[in-house]
């Protein structure tokens, strides 16, 4: 296992869930879902307390930093609530977003979460390309002209052994230029990969699983035909 994988020329996938373009010092993480037990206490559920958005803020910050990145770029579902944001989860994604610009700059495209806007007096984006990748949440439904870096789908992988035993780990995937990145929000959940094959261009996917900030190839490969 790695810190990171370079899947093409000056661009590579890290053990944090990131994507990183060093030459342009530039940070891609997707959905971040600040407020996702907020949301819930409100709606009669229960979930333990989280990272506040003030902490969340640090480790993107700590995260762009350590690869050496100036700018963080948030592929989409900044916060978690789709509709009726209140004050609480306002503070935290102010909190977050002063935390992140102490040291590096912040750019957030807009989710499907993200409804309205991400941050409090700013619009957000559909999309932002850096050089000659474009950041989007949604992946393409078919393979782009360009490299593509999204998230959305929160995929995940089971890998098991020889005993039975298994392990879920999150994880991107990588197909023909595009990079699905994983949660970077450890509430968010995730799903199977193998199960987001009809949401995803067709061709072959890998799977590169990620645990404790490194990233393998462990060879996983996924195909997905056109009449999936």
């Amino acid at each position: 296992m790695n810190p990171w994988i370079e899947v093409a020329p000056g661009l590579r996938v890290t053990g944090a869930g990131a994507a990183w373009l060093p030459a342009a010092g530039v940070a891609i993480v997707a959905d971040v879902h600040v407020g996702y037990e907020l949301a819930a206490r409100r709606r009669g559920g229960y979930l333990p307390e989280v990272e506040r958005g003030g902490a969340v803020g640090h480790r993107l910050a700590s995260l762009a930093t350590a690869l050496g990145a100036a700018r963080l770029i948030i592929a989409g579902d900044l916060r978690h609530s789709t509709r009726d944001v209140d004050a609480l989860e306002r503070a935290e994604l102010g909190d977050l977003a002063a935390a992140v610009r102490r040291s590096v700059s912040l750019e957030v495209v807009l989710g499907n979460h993200d409804r309205g806007g991400a941050l409090a007096g700013e619009a957000g984006a559909a999309a932002v390309r850096v050089g000659d990748v474009d950041v989007v949440h949604h992946p393409p439904a078919s393979t782009p002209g360009r490299w593509t870096i999204c998230g959305h789908l929160h995929p995940r992988v089971t890998m098991r052994d020889e005993t039975g035993a298994s392990a879920r780990y999150p994880c991107a995937l990588v197909g023909e230029r595009t990079i699905v990145l994983p949660a970077f929000s450890d509430w968010a959940g995730g799903t199977e990969a193998r199960r987001l094959l009809p949401a995803l261009a067709p061709g072959p996917w890998r799977v590169l699983p990620m645990v404790r900030g490194l990233v393998a190839d462990v060879g996983m490969v996924m195909e997905r035909t056109s009449k999936e």
